[in-house]
């Protein structure tokens, strides 16, 4: 113990040879810090646990470096299945006393095991969701959840009494008496537990038992070659079994001697039939031989069959094929001769929707000349679609089909800057953060003059803007109402109170699709 003005180490003088402190009370502190610790160790000792941890608790208060009393109620608590708190203590007793401290040991131990780690905190995990569960009126879940938190932490107190406390609600009393009872024999004394269990026999009007019935068992020790006698110890006795408790009699002699003929005749008879037995089992080896030849003759037919089913199956899937193949470039020829005598007819949104219907990859080089020409005519009337649904689907908050039209107006037509700014937007309010930074990216690569725009909404920080579907940013002293509190709803979800510019601005169009203010 040193003084605690000057760490001078003290004597067993009142007074501090250091500084001349008066230590009388210091002295009287430590002294009742290590008594309390006396009695914490006596409770700790009978199972007291509860009594215990309010003794050790007592004892720090008085001393908080009392390393003996806080290293042992961190063993209490590892006892009562709290494994957190009992590693707080250690780690508290740890920094005040480094060295040659029996915390240190405990830590490792506990480090040592990962996977007795990662068991503790999901056993921690499933309690505290027990609890919600409760809270919940979903008794059955909860149960469930204590049940799996007992079997990996068997001595965790709270669970033996939550789930107690279900059964009793249940009134289910036996159940409910069978987890006190193990409650009880690892913290004998908590009020809790014993209240629990009073109110189980008033309503059984039974009185719990808690003796712990042992079975007494016996230790062999020796057996004396030649009398035949067993010893054994049970404690300080030492019992001998005797080889024989009496003489053999007359009867027992004769029954003894036709015993033995039984068992020569028997022995006779088991040496003289192995022969037969063998010929017998030969004969049914050998029916079992040519029964298995015959049947992979068959099986060899059969597979052979179905070979020739899966070949004739693979040629009419191959037509299917072929035949499904034809009809579709039919189909696109179709689309594609549309497509041009709308064009003749100045109808570029007819024209549009028909090439829509048109791929470009079964097209003979005839054709896919003339598919150009006709998209190079209306890539400006399908960007114009695509980017009006796209914009009204981001107003009604749908926003994968959002993106699969705004998608559809960047490949319609790349040369537009509102198309890649809009796909972005969409994106980031669906809350798909790397797709919107990777649209962003691409928009910058194709418009550089538009990169200074575009480069403070990459890092997915939304916040320093407001957007509209047009492509402009507004005031930059607003708040993006996408950004949302991170405890409560997911980026796509605005507050309530605010207003988002892109759901709320309508967008206008005048019949060629373009946009109007």
């Amino acid at each position: 113990m040193r003084c605690i003005y000057c760490g001078t180490p003290l004597s067993g003088i009142d007074y501090c040879t250091g500084c001349g402190a008066d230590i009388t009370v210091l002295k009287r502190i430590v002294r009742i810090s290590n008594l309390l610790y006396n009695e914490g160790l006596e409770k700790a000792t009978v199972r007291d646990l509860s009594g215990a941890v309010a003794c050790l608790k007592r004892s720090l208060k008085f001393n908080k470096e009392n390393i003996d009393a806080r290293n042992l109620l961190g063993l209490v608590y590892f006892e009562s299945g709290e494994v957190v708190a009992a590693l707080s203590e250690w780690v508290i007793s740890k920094n005040f006393c480094p060295v040659d401290n029996p915390a240190n040991e405990y830590i490792a131990k506990l480090q040592a095991n990962k996977n007795r780690l990662d068991t503790i905190n999901l056993t921690i995990r499933k309690y505290n969701q027990s609890l919600i569960y409760c809270r919940e009126d979903n008794e059955d879940m909860a149960i469930i959840q204590l049940k799996k938190v007992l079997t990996q932490n068997p001595k965790l107190i709270k669970g033996y009494q939550l789930l107690a406390l279900l059964y009793l609600k249940r009134r289910e009393y036996e159940r409910a008496r069978k987890l006190l009872k193990k409650a009880i024999r690892i913290d004998a004394t908590n009020t809790t537990t014993l209240r629990y269990l009073r109110e189980v026999e008033l309503a059984t009007g039974i009185t719990t038992s808690l003796d712990v019935k042992y079975k007494k068992r016996y230790e062999k020790s020796s057996e004396n070659p030649v009398s035949g006698t067993l010893t054994y110890k049970s404690g300080n006795e030492v019992l001998i079994q005797p080889a024989t408790f009496r003489d053999s009699s007359a009867a027992a002699t004769f029954f003894n001697i036709f015993l033995g003929i039984l068992l020569g005749a028997a022995l006779i008879w088991f040496l003289a039939i192995p022969a037969n037995t063998q010929r017998v089992h030969d004969q049914v080896n050998q029916q079992v031989t040519d029964a298995n030849t015959k049947l992979a003759g068959e099986v060899s037919k059969v597979q052979s069959l179905q070979d020739e089913v899966k070949q004739y199956q693979q040629q009419v899937d191959e037509v299917n094929k072929s035949k499904e193949a034809a009809d579709k470039k039919a189909q696109g020829y179709e689309s594609l001769v549309k497509a041009a005598d709308y064009l003749i007819q100045g109808d570029q949104t007819q024209a549009a929707s028909a090439l829509e219907n048109v791929d470009q990859k079964q097209l003979e080089e005839g054709a896919k000349s003339l598919y150009t020409h006709i998209n190079q005519q209306v890539k400006t009337v399908l960007f114009q679609q695509y980017y009006v649904n796209g914009g009204n689907y981001i107003m009604s908050q749908e926003y994968d089909k959002a993106i699969e039209e705004l998608t559809k107006a960047v490949k319609a037509d790349p040369d537009q800057y509102d198309g890649y700014y809009l796909l972005g937007m969409a994106y980031y309010y669906k809350g798909d953060t790397a797709n919107a930074n990777k649209t962003f990216q691409n928009a910058i690569k194709k418009f550089p003059d538009r990169a200074a725009e575009l480069e403070q909404f990459i890092s997915g920080d939304m916040t320093g803007a407001d957007i509209n579907v047009t492509g402009n940013t507004t005031d930059p002293g607003t708040t993006d109402p996408g950004t949302t509190d991170p405890g409560t709803t997911d980026p796509g979800t605005t507050d309530p109170g605010t207003t988002d510019p892109v759901m709320t601005d309508p967008i206008q169009y005048d019949e060629y699709g373009n946009i109007i203010g």
